[in-house]
């Protein structure tokens, strides 16, 4: 895809992954969302499918791009044939949705179909009224300002993020999140889709995420790299999900290195 038709296609995404905003915030400011809990353990809300069916409406109306296939976390995959696949996250972060915590996002990605390689990106926070936004070649912004994630600095200093015990538990790289623990000063929990935006714009220098489908982790990717930044990632669970590890180039190489990814 050309970078102009990589331009146009960004535009459409931000229209996209912005639909939904004003509802969820609304729903945020309730505190009354009720959830019911999925077969795989974590919570969907209305507001999840309702989100997902705006953000697909608004991909599918497109002349150029509303023939990709889409594949959402609620709604599944279209199959349609097509070179480019639309993947979205509707509320990455329904835990925090539902507990009142403002770090949840709305995620917008495109990707090609054969490679899984992603082409563009788009997350959107609604509670911050903040989109970051990537392209291939394009570069990384947020509020039409170009992003960066960090600069060198001392490893021994750097800020770290990575999720819940429970999740290296369950991918087998427990060995690995114990030996960051023990050579990581600062190594934080910061959640959700949140935590990677922290990372593009150098609040926070890496992060290592260990369990991942590919509409939480496929924006990130492209982003991480049009940032300046490194993007490592390896299959986990017989190649099912993705652990990812990105930002600074220097301290991903480090953690790398350490937890043997």
């Amino acid at each position: 895809m050309r970078k102009a038709d990589i331009d146009d296609a960004l535009a459409l995404a931000i229209r996209a992954a912005e639909r939904p905003s004003r509802s969820l915030a609304r729903a945020f400011h309730s505190g009354s969302v009720r959830a019911r809990v999925k077969p795989d353990r974590s919570f969907v809300t209305k507001h999840d499918v309702a989100a997902e069916r705006e953000i697909r409406a608004v991909l599918s109306a497109s002349p150029r791009f509303g023939l990709f296939d889409i594949e959402g976390e609620e709604g599944g995959r279209d199959d349609r044939p097509s070179a480019y696949r639309w993947l979205i996250d509707p509320i990455d972060g329904t835990t925090s949705f539902l507990r009142g915590i403002p770090t949840f996002g709305t995620i917008v990605a495109l990707e090609e179909a054969e490679s899984r390689r992603a082409v563009l990106g788009v997350i959107h926070l609604p509670m911050q009224r903040e989109t970051y936004v990537a392209g291939r070649g394009l570069g990384a912004w947020r509020g039409g300002k170009r992003i960066r994630v960090s600069k060198g600095g001392a490893l021994a200093e750097a800020l770290v993020s990575a999720p819940d015990a429970q999740w290296f538990q369950k991918t087998r790289l427990e060995a690995g999140y114990r030996r960051l623990r023990a050579v990581c000063p600062q190594l934080r929990g910061y959640c959700d889709i949140s935590a990677h935006t922290m990372v593009m714009r150098g609040a926070v220098d890496a992060l290592w995420e260990p369990y991942n489908n590919a509409w939480d982790i496929r924006a990130t990717e492209v982003m991480a790299v049009e940032a300046g930044g490194a993007y490592l990632a390896r299959p986990v669970i017989g190649g099912k999900f993705t652990a990812a590890l990105f930002g600074n180039k220097a301290v991903v190489e480090w953690i790398a290195e350490v937890v043997g990814f």
